[in-house]
């Protein structure tokens, strides 16, 4: 499966999904000009996996911001991750926010009661 390894930008997160290597991380802003551009490979690249994923799975998503458009591409990463949790397979979200940022740790709270995966 091919590795997807996407830089930071100022208006776009850094994105490592390897699967041979167990890493799936998202980090950083995301506010993309264009929301379906940019979250649509990485959904395709997850429903991929799906088909054949690892043992377990423990996706870190670090955010700094993110917009409203990104806000729901994340729940629809989240909703899919959801999916493979009910399928059977072992997922686990790790939300990182730095200790003061209440905002990103009300949104990981948040996230956490909307879909049925361990957080």
């Amino acid at each position: 499966m091919r590795v997807i390894s996407l830089n930071p930008t100022k208006e776009t997160p850094r994105v490592h999904l390897d699967k041979a290597n167990n890493i799936f991380e998202l980090e950083g802003r995301s506010r993309p000009e264009n929301i379906d551009s940019f979250y649509g490979p990485i959904y395709e690249w997850f429903e991929e996996y799906r088909r054949n994923p690892n043992d377990a799975t423990h996706i870190h998503m670090n955010f700094e911001y993110f917009n409203t458009s990104s806000a729901k591409a994340i729940l629809e990463l989240l909703k899919l991750f959801e999916n493979m949790h009910k399928d059977g397979l072992d997922i686990k979200i790790i939300w990182h926010y730095h200790e003061e940022d209440e905002d990103m740790q009300d949104a990981g709270e948040d996230y956490s009661t909307m879909v049925q995966v361990p957080f």
